[in-house]
């Protein structure tokens, strides 16, 4: 059977642009160093990318998550360990004031101290991050933790934040967790009613003093409580943000698996398009130079 010469340039193209597509996609897959350079090169190991790519954003999403609340619970426990050196502070200044052989100096000195350490209280419950959210107020964000009157204004509710899948976290402690005493009281009141007893004593000074005293135990024991509990709630964000990291470097790896080039086997390809795309044009060129008499 002869070929015209319609049909032979029509296979020297064919064969060309076959050449010419291999050598594309090869070159294309060595410049990027992935295997694959469309879906449709595999399928299956293409719908296995694209879940261990949800995969990696989850994973990420629950570290930058994890980091947040670490963030937020630093920042609380550091007021919080301030509260707990006024707390102390005040105990001592109390029980120093309550011994009645001060001068009225003296006395003023610590009334001085009582109305400073009671500030320095109500201004770390109402501390805000850089966002303006109250960090003590619970899901009431916007509203400052105490009033001017030490009336406890926000809530007990927790901001729960999703550190892994089917897991979250409190991000947070309240005012309320710390400072209720029960029936509208807080340390901050009572301090405020034993001050008024030093400015102007009466009967019932040793009485408020050991009221006082009562409520500032309870305190500081309900601080100490949450600190602890957010220590706890630290090492158990730590162990979940090391396993994502665990996780994280398994679902590379699998990536890597499934979408790296083999570049050996790829030079391998590389080469045999080249020589294939040389031998098409070679004998195109041979062939198309015969003259008639060649032919017949």
């Amino acid at each position: 059977m002869r070929i015209s010469d319609t049909q032979f340039s029509q296979m020297m193209l064919q064969s060309l642009q076959t050449n010419n597509a291999g050598l594309g996609k090869v070159m294309q897959q060595m410049s990027t160093g992935e295997r694959m350079t469309k879906l449709s090169d595999d399928p299956m190991a293409s719908i296995k990318l694209l879940n261990l790519e949800r995969e990696d954003s989850a994973i990420t999403q629950y570290q930058n998550n994890i980091a947040n609340v670490k963030t937020i619970l630093s920042s609380q426990e550091v007021y919080l360990d301030s509260v707990t050196d006024s707390l102390q502070n005040m105990r001592d200044r109390i029980l120093w004031g309550a011994n009645g052989t001060m001068t009225t100096d003296d006395r003023a000195g610590i009334i001085t101290e009582l109305n400073n350490l009671r500030d320095s209280i109500t201004s770390a419950f109402n501390a805000q991050d850089e966002e303006g959210v109250h960090l003590f107020s619970g899901t009431a964000t916007d509203t400052p933790s105490l009033d001017a009157n030490y009336n406890i204004l926000g809530n007990s509710d927790k901001r729960v934040v999703t550190v892994a899948k089917g897991v979250t976290m409190e991000t947070n402690i309240t005012a309320l967790d710390v400072l209720d005493l029960g029936g509208g009281n807080n340390i901050l009141k009572s301090i405020d009613g034993l001050i008024a007893e030093f400015q102007a004593p009466t009967a019932n000074f040793q009485t408020e003093v050991s009221n006082t005293i009562n409520d500032l135990d309870i305190t500081a024991n309900n601080v100490l409580s949450a600190i602890t509990e957010m220590g706890g709630r630290h090492n158990n964000l730590d162990l979940m943000n090391s396993s994502h990291t665990d996780n994280k470097l398994f679902v590379e790896k699998v990536n890597d698996e499934l979408s790296a080039l083999d570049y050996s086997e790829a030079s391998v390809r590389l080469n045999s398009f080249m020589a294939a795309l040389q031998a098409t044009q070679a004998s195109y060129v041979k062939i198309d130079g015969l003259s008639l008499f060649d032919r017949i």
